[in-house]
């Protein structure tokens, strides 16, 4: 159930950081499918409702789902109406992702990279990005999101975390920083930090409604956070862990002890499966196409 909008803001380009941003190296994504395919979850409806009503999009639009993985947002668009395209690296997660759609759905899949999409020129209504922009070297990133958007067309570019209240990452980090340290538990979060402070890059390509834009290809930028709340099982919170490339890049060999010890104290918080409700936060950064 979605509980709030906490705010919708611009952010002052003046804070922008102009440092070349360099994309991580790209894990084996294929390797971590099934895992994906079973344990991550979608986003609110209100998330999706609210993307849409900023692009202003009708159903039977071209909608672009960018580093689509296994359709979690693909579904969501296509229940709403909108023929969608996914674009990913990774063919087995697209696999996974064509095997959950039903018969019929307007959904086609294209092998190919954020930085050098395989798209033709203004062809796509609404660009979104579901927890995967940091994968990209994000300044050729939005140089093809702005190429393959019609003029007015709208991106979408959001992640999710669960609050740090909540009991189940607190035990996750506490052992990551027990084994390795602090700095370790910061590494292994869902990218919350950078997103909570602004992420600078995003406001180098976008203005914000009212501000001069220069040369930049987005307009009325704004970002927006909705929470909503999730209910998990142990074993569901482990098989997420278990999903995340930031865990084995972090964690290394030490992953499958670090799971097993996880899933220990999971079990003193929520013994035999019981559901424990996390509140999540979802960070959406939107433009429109200049």
């Amino acid at each position: 159930m979605t509980k709030a909008v906490l705010g919708l803001a611009a952010y002052s380009p003046l804070m922008a950081d102009t440092t070349p941003a360099r994309a991580p190296e790209r894990p084996d994504f294929d390797s971590l499918a099934g895992d994906y395919a079973r344990f991550r979850t979608s986003y609110s409806d209100e998330l999706f409702d609210s993307i849409i009503r900023y692009a202003g999009t009708a159903p039977g639009g071209r909608v672009l789902d960018l580093a689509c993985g296994t359709g979690l947002g693909m579904t969501a668009y296509l229940r709403r109406g909108f023929e969608v395209v996914g674009v990913d690296i990774a063919s087995v997660m697209m696999e996974q992702a064509k095997a959950s759609l039903p018969p019929g759905s307007r959904a086609t899949f294209v092998e190919g990279r954020a930085e050098q999409l395989p798209l033709s020129d203004a062809s796509f209504d609404l660009v979104s990005c579901a927890q995967a922009f940091h994968w990209f070297e994000p300044r050729a990133a939005f140089a093809e999101c702005a190429r393959v958007l019609r003029p007015g067309g709208a991106i979408a570019i959001f992640w999710k975390h669960a609050a740090r209240t909540d009991p189940f990452t607190q035990a996750c980090e506490g052992i990551i920083r027990e084994w390795l340290g602090d700095a370790a538990a910061v590494r292994s979060r869902d990218h919350a930090d950078e997103h909570e402070a602004g992420w600078p890059v995003f406001w180098e390509f976008a203005a914000a409604q009212g501000e001069p834009t220069g040369a930049k290809p987005f307009v009325d930028a704004r970002k927006l956070l909705v929470e909503f709340e999730l209910a998990r099982s142990a074993s569901e919170f482990v098989g997420y862990q278990r999903s995340r490339e930031k865990i084995r890049k972090v964690l290394g060999s030490k992953r499958v002890a670090f799971l097993e010890e996880l899933e220990k104290r999971l079990a003193a918080i929520a013994p035999q499966d019981t559901r424990v409700t996390q509140r999540q936060i979802q960070y959406v950064f939107l433009a429109r196409r200049a």
